[in-house]
């Protein structure tokens, strides 16, 4: 009868929850969970009670640990899922100490560290170290390596892989995006499953031609490679913003193959060099791959429980593992590495406040204008940052950053206690987040109880002063002319709860919170557009084409009071500076007069012609929404160029030429010349 290998998994984050633990209760009798071990007991714990709600065995037995050596005695090998800069110091003493390990990608983040683990492993009578790899069980994956090994497809000549997608997963610590945890970005990450894959394929001869990241002294977000295998040039791009599809082309003198490179790959096609269609549809899992998630990660466990046992050879090695960080570490530090450029991010004020001294916590850091202005104030400032986020999953964009002054804190709008933890030591805070998702007692709570709580957690906190973003919407739509400070509200509105009514009684929160121990400062743009944005420039670009019949165009519709955001956070930096800003309110814009037709012939003109009447059938431009267009106000910002010291300096034919240029980036359009 077989003994259960006794098993830990050292670091309870969101791949432990996610892939190992649920794929341990098949294996009963195979493997036996006996100790989970993670810094944060609370993350420990919290892994103890999945295991426990998916049926796992034993469960009242297991150890909860901070440290392997506190539970040495517990287990005889361990699933290690830590943050990746901690891989060889961790895997090192376990196996000093004996204990077979199952190592997540990658294996370290230095092909030093690499090399001395896998020199470890081969030493006689030294414990197994398995690499977690386990797209190799992926059924299309190991069809492809079928294909390759039989001469299917005749001498591969070239590999094409693309592999992109907004961040989804939701991590429970910002450590994926630190550098100083992760060692890198999305090749890191997405990388090692594609080199591993590239390396099993077609072998170990190999040299990066070419690569191309966007890291600005964070983790990348995007990668660009051009490797050769021997002859073989492949051809890489892999992103955490944008969506480039999930596909791999091999091609070969015979045949080409092409495959999803996600679980399941759904479709995948087989032709031949005539075109002659051999394969389309799913590949069948051939064992040892696995046509069920769970599965993949059941198998892996397996594999590596009868390897401590002698009796199987490890789907992937310390070898593997080893070679690619190797390659990994020549992309980023090798001399064909170049960075991306990237304007939109890099691109600077000339001369604002440096805010040196300043501790400047930002919430709704993951938005379009919260995550802008973290850019701005970290690339252009001396400002110690602290984004104030819900989740880490939106926040990838903001990894490519410099980290030293950036400390992410996690808080809710609605704690009071954790946002004042968050805002400690903070000098002040610019409140850009509201509720832009859920129902709609959820957004109002988000945007006025929200607020409210923010400015009790900054007052509690000692904060001196709170930036708010409102919007030009809290005035009355039927005020035409020119519109002021001075300017009638919108009347308020008890029954309506959507996001005007939101904005007016959040900005009046705000106003009324102003005294001696807390400064408050109000903003009220108008139409913010420009990279990242959404309802004025992502949600116009990919409007029905048939809306553009309805929407006005050249001279026509009324005036729209347009600011580029990079102007937004200029003003935003001058209010948190500013002494006389302190109790007022600000409208924020451009000087210049902007008509609606002209907004809409700049979104026709970047969706380019052949967009103009295509695109899904779609319902009637609503009546208030064409209302809109017709407004004649025009916003004045005397106020804000006489107290603020602010003028936008973007025009507008000046920000749309700068927004186009990262929406052909980013794929919201297509790219000049394709």
């Amino acid at each position: 009868m077989t003994t259960p290998v006794r098993l830990a998994i050292v670091g309870c984050g969101a791949a432990a929850g996610g892939c190992h633990i649920p794929a341990l209760p098949p294996l009963k009798g195979e493997v036996r969970l006996t100790a989970l071990i993670d810094r944060d007991p609370a993350q420990a714990r919290a892994a103890l009670a999945l295991y426990r709600e998916l049926g796992g065995a034993d469960a009242d037995d297991v150890v909860i640990a901070t440290d392997p050596a506190q539970a040495a005695d517990a287990f005889d090998a361990a699933v290690v899922v830590v943050p990746h800069t901690r891989h060889a110091r961790t895997v090192e003493g376990l196996l000093d100490a004996g204990k077979h390990v199952l190592l997540e990608k990658p294996m370290t983040t230095s092909a030093e560290d690499a090399r001395r683990l896998a020199a470890h492993a081969a030493e006689p009578g030294s414990p197994v170290l398995a690499m977690a790899h386990p797209r190799r069980l992926f059924p299309a994956y190991a069809w492809v390596k079928r294909l390759i090994d039989a001469g299917d497809l005749g001498e591969i000549v070239r590999v094409d892989w693309s592999e992109g997608h907004p961040y989804a997963w939701e991590p429970v610590s910002w450590s994926m995006f630190d550098r100083r945890l992760a060692g890198g970005g999305v090749l890191t990450d997405t990388g090692s499953h594609v080199f591993d894959t590239l390396l099993w394929w077609l072998g170990p001869r190999v040299e990066v031609v070419h690569h191309q990241d966007n890291a600005l002294g964070g983790v990348e977000t995007d990668s660009r490679v051009h490797l050769r295998f021997g002859e073989v040039d492949v051809h890489g791009d892999f992103s955490r913003l944008r969506d480039l599809g999930i596909t791999c082309t091999v091609t070969g003198t015979r045949a080409t193959v092409t495959i999803g490179t996600d679980f399941p790959a759904g479709e995948c096609l087989l032709t031949t060099a005539d075109g002659e269609e051999l394969h389309r549809g799913d590949v069948e899992a051939v064992a040892p791959a696995q046509d069920e998630w769970e599965a993949l990660f059941t198998e892996q466990l397996a594999n590596f429980a009868a390897a401590t046992r002698g009796s199987a050879t490890v789907h992937s090695g310390a070898e593997d593992g080893a070679r690619v960080v190797e390659l990994i570490q020549e992309c980023y530090e090798g001399p064909a590495r170049e960075r991306t450029p990237q304007p939109w991010t890099t691109r600077g004020t000339g001369g604002g406040p440096t805010l040196d001294g300043r501790t400047v916590a930002v919430t709704g850091a993951g938005g379009f204008i919260g995550g802008r202005l973290v850019e701005r104030l970290i690339l252009d400032s001396q400002a110690e940052v602290r984004p104030v986020v819900r989740g880490f999953g939106r926040v990838a964009r903001l990894s490519v950053l410099p980290q030293e002054q950036l400390d992410f804190r996690r808080a809710d709008l609605m704690d009071t206690a954790a946002l004042r933890a968050a805002f400690e030591g903070c000098d002040t805070v610019v409140h850009a987040a509201f509720g832009s998702s859920g129902d709609e007692a959820g957004r109002w709570a988000a945007s006025v109880d929200g607020t409210a709580r923010v400015l009790a957690a900054a007052r509690a906190a000692g904060v001196r002063r709170v930036v708010h973003l409102s919007t030009v919407d809290v005035y009355d739509p039927a005020v035409s002319g020119d519109l002021t400070e001075e300017s009638p509200a919108r009347p308020a509105d008890p029954a309506d709860r959507e996001y005007e009514q939101q904005k007016l009684a959040a900005e009046q929160l705000v106003l009324d919170a102003h005294g001696p121990d807390l400064e408050t400062v109000v903003l009220q743009p108008g139409v913010v557009y420009g990279p990242w944005g959404g309802q004025w420039t992502i949600t116009q670009l990919r409007r029905p084409g048939s809306d553009f019949a309805a929407l006005p165009s050249g001279d026509g519709g009324g005036v729209c009071n347009a600011v580029h955001v990079d102007d937004l956070v200029d003003a935003v930096l001058l209010a948190v500076d500013v002494p006389a800003a302190a109790g007022e309110r600000f409208l924020v814009g451009h000087d210049e007069e902007l008509r609606w037709g002209t907004f809409f012939d700049a979104i026709r003109a970047l969706r380019g012609p052949a967009e103009q009447t295509a695109g899904r059938p779609a319902e009637p431009v609503p009546d208030w929404e064409l209302e809109l267009y017709r407004s004649r106000a025009r916003a004045r910002y005397d106020k804000a160029h006489r107290l603020l010291g602010f003028r936008a300096r973007t025009s507008f034919a000046e920000g749309v030429a700068a927004t186009g240029r990262w929406a052909a980036w980013a794929g919201e359009i297509a790219e000049a010349g394709a």
